[in-house]
């Protein structure tokens, strides 16, 4: 005798008459599914939604009232900077070390120009957060007066320029520009106890350095101080031969291909630190060039030929060095293909 079902009862109804609803799939069965699926899922816990941002249209499609403000905005900024302006172009125009200052600012325009696909828009209110960095430059700027001290000063316009762009575009508006604008620091000249100091002691290393390579080639070089004895040669290691030069030229060159490399943050901070071991070894490599000519030329003439003609070829030299730094890294260190589910078995099937 077989047994009767029991009748299958429906779901109890909630208040108000309507049927109780199923409970949503829980995160990790979505995610189970998409894999199934053979979607591209991500991993990373989700972030919490950032503010409302709008598009901003480029720069030809502005009116022509945005280009006034913009205009006026700079006229106020260089009134009121315009001894600090003056000090930094007359050490442009006047020190070797920092004739690099005048391809800063439209190099820093580039880096806008070319990141422009990453700027993540503007937000729709002002960002009253960003008068916190305004405020810090106008500190700066009330105790470089005290202190006299112009390049405090001078650094005050960074904070300046990241706390208007915050103000008047957002928070993430001012990450994006901050590449940009701590390129102008490359701008500024050293303090001068700064410059001293540093040159000091690139002139030491420079001496030391060449000094070693000159034996290293069968010279009897002798290091005394900061001068070089090549037998009756003398060669004075002064400060304009310490590297100083090229080493802020250097390092301005190697942050500013690091921001336009889409490599990791490490790959970029090693770029930036081959600067400096960069920028010392080119300029002993001068050195030892310069003596090993001063040996066969006697001559007034010939020997100051070669004097700036190594001053101009260590710029490049150092600049070709740098880049087949970063060549030889990227080569050595690719990148690994992110493949999804779906490709992976596909290759999988391929193979098999």
């Amino acid at each position: 005798m077989s047994k009767k079902r029991k009748p299958i009862r429906p779901a109890a109804k909630s208040g108000g008459g309507k049927p109780r609803s199923r409970s949503k799939p829980s995160g990790l069965t979505e995610l189970n599914r998409k894999l199934a699926r053979g979607e591209s899922v991500s991993l990373s816990p989700q972030k919490a939604e950032a503010e409302p941002l709008v598009e901003i249209a480029p720069p030809r499609r502005w009116p022509a009232s945005t280009w006034g403000m913009i205009a006026l905005a700079i006229g106020i900024l260089a009134y009121s900077y315009l001894p600090t302006f003056s000090w930094i172009i007359d050490s442009w125009q006047n020190e070797p070390d920092y004739g690099h200052g005048w391809f800063v600012v439209p190099l820093a325009l580039y880096l806008c120009y070319r990141r422009s696909d990453l700027f993540p828009g503007s937000s729709e209110k002002v960002a009253w957060q960003g008068l916190s960095l305004i405020v810090l430059a106008i500190g700066i700027r009330v105790l470089s007066r005290f202190a006299y001290a112009d390049f405090l000063d001078a650094y005050s316009i960074l904070p300046l320029l990241a706390g208007a762009v915050w103000c008047l575009l957002g928070l993430r508006a001012m990450l994006w520009a901050l590449p940009a604008i701590g390129f102008l620091f490359f701008a500024i000249p050293l303090p001068f106890q700064a410059e001293s100091a540093l040159s000091w002691n690139l002139q030491g290393v420079a001496t030391d350095l060449s000094t070693f390579f000159l034996r290293a080639l069968g010279q009897p070089a002798v290091a005394e101080g900061h001068i070089v004895w090549m037998g009756e040669e003398k060669l004075m290691i002064e400060e304009a031969c310490s590297g100083l030069r090229i080493f802020v030229g250097m390092a301005a060159c190697a942050y500013f291909w690091a921001v336009l490399s889409d490599r990791n943050w490490s790959d970029r901070a090693v770029l930036v630190m081959t600067a400096i071991p960069a920028a010392i070894l080119v300029n002993a490599a001068r050195i030892v060039v310069i003596g090993l000519f001063y040996t066969q030329v006697s001559s007034a003439a010939g020997r100051h030929w070669i004097h700036d003609f190594s001053g101009y070829a260590m710029i490049a030299a150092s600049f070709a060095l740098l880049g087949l730094v970063s060549w030889y890294w990227q080569l050595v260190y690719k990148r690994v293909p992110i493949m999804t589910a779906k490709e992976t078995l596909r290759g999988s099937v391929s193979h098999s």
